[in-house]
């Protein structure tokens, strides 16, 4: 069956999609998220993580790691807020509008995280012929 359907997920790559990610992957992921984006429905966006890391580094870190060990996103960190945005003073339209969506910072961080494993990853899953008929 293999010269039919290759194994592409080999071993090593599954320990690397599995592993936990560290506490310097955590910080650095917290801290490349941009100050300025928009606040989660509980109100905290970067800025404020970034400010007081010191204080609720731990509780962060513990909060993240447990979705990482165990599977299980607690409610609340997937929960997102999509609001309205004008883009002009007097809004006629709903082209008028611009909708941002305001997610919880701590599923930032684990979103994140999982791109940046994924981006590794992605190289080695995607064949040179399918890369080269999406590569326009």
């Amino acid at each position: 069956m293999e010269e039919v359907i290759p194994t592409i997920v080999t071993y090593n790559t599954n320990q690397m999609l599995t592993m936990l990610p560290s506490l310097e992957e955590l910080h650095n992921d917290v801290f490349s998220l941009h100050k300025e984006s928009s606040p989660g429905p509980d109100g905290f966006g970067a800025v404020f993580f970034q400010t007081y890391w010191y204080i609720i580094k731990s509780d962060v870190e513990r909060g993240v790691l447990q979705f990482f060990e165990s599977g299980w996103i607690m409610p609340n960190f997937n929960s997102n807020t999509v609001a309205q945005i004008p883009k002009t003073h007097n809004v006629d339209t709903m082209s008028q509008l611009r909708p941002i969506e305001m997610t919880n910072f701590k599923f930032k961080i684990i979103s994140k995280i999982i791109v940046d494993m994924l981006v590794q990853l992605m190289p080695t899953l995607i064949s040179k012929e399918r890369e080269r008929l999406y590569s326009w």
